[in-house]
């Protein structure tokens, strides 16, 4: 399809939905820019290392919208799962000073998750020479905890990363 042809589609599309198609395109664009994962874009994750060196501890932050909600009107339990995800995978990547992929992650639901944010904790429980294992807690803007969850991330040795 040529770019005139999709321009010409876009038509059929409300305020609404074009506006969720240019956020697409442009955590797109970003993500190949920066070589980072298109979600973090879209989702618009803000990430807080300020209790990093104290405490271990980094925060990864999503608004709650219609992209993020389930048909009940409360977070979906994948952008939940997601969002632990990349704050335990954050924590282990900071830790281990390499990057890593997750080998095994498990996420409880607690509460329904509503409200205008999301604030996902992490910290690393255990080291070893390439599987590290990390915690999260995500709360509501409120403070209330809504789900909590574990996760083993794997780290290739230093020398095989270069």
């Amino acid at each position: 399809m040529t770019k005139d042809e999709l321009v010409m589609r876009l038509a059929d599309y409300d305020e609404a939905e074009l506006q969720a198609g240019l956020k697409a395109a442009q955590a797109l664009r970003e993500a190949r820019a920066d070589h980072f994962y298109f979600l973090h874009y879209f989702f618009g994750e803000t990430v807080d290392l300020a209790n990093w060196e104290a405490a271990g501890e980094c925060t990864v932050t999503i608004d709650l919208n219609e992209l993020t909600m389930n048909p009940v009107q409360m977070a979906h339990g994948g952008v939940l799962a997601l969002l632990a995800d990349n704050a335990m995978g954050l924590a282990s990547h900071l830790k281990a000073n390499r990057p890593g992929v997750t080998v095994q992650m498990s996420v409880q639901y607690h509460k329904p998750a509503r409200g205008a944010k999301l604030i996902a904790k992490a910290q690393i429980v255990s080291t070893g020479r390439r599987l590290y294992t990390a915690k999260c807690e995500i709360f509501d803007d409120q403070g209330t905890l809504v789900a909590s969850g574990t996760g083993t991330f794997y780290h290739q040795s230093a020398a095989s990363t270069n």
